[in-house]
């Protein structure tokens, strides 16, 4: 009875500790053997391996699949980060063309709005004798 009312998780924690009263000995035995070690890097030296080779793998059949891989999209934010510099850079000499034209206009009207105030006496007109006429 005592047994149903106890969680999952209460019941494995009490399997596992007798599983490991019954065998602890032994498992204790086994895993300070230098052998164990050795398996254990052994183990461990193959999963890198193999995470390394399905990393690659992975990127080759994107890569055939003609699918954007992370390389291609790392140089396309590169290449994107240079042409948003580049356009800064346009966008900083159109505003200051943009501010030299309005200076300009400005200038232009106020040399307009003097002559008409103060008008320039007529030129008169000189005409050139032709080299012909001599």
């Amino acid at each position: 009875m005592a047994d149903e009312r106890l969680t999952t998780t209460d019941r494995f924690r009490k399997g596992l500790d007798e599983f490991l009263g019954t065998t602890g000995a032994g498992l204790e035995e086994v895993v300070n053997t230098k052998a164990f070690g050795d398996i254990l890097s052994q183990v461990t030296g193959n999963l890198v391996a193999v995470s390394r080779i399905s990393g690659e793998t992975l990127d080759l059949v994107i890569r055939n699949a003609r699918l954007a891989g992370r390389k291609d999209v790392a140089e396309l934010g590169r290449q994107l980060g240079r042409t948003e510099d580049k356009l800064e850079a346009v966008l900083a000499l159109v505003e200051d063309l943009q501010s030299d034209l309005r200076a300009a206009r400005e200038e232009n009207a106020a040399l307009r709005g003097e002559a008409a105030e103060n008008p320039a006496p007529a030129r008169k007109s000189t005409a050139r004798k032709s080299s012909t006429e001599d």
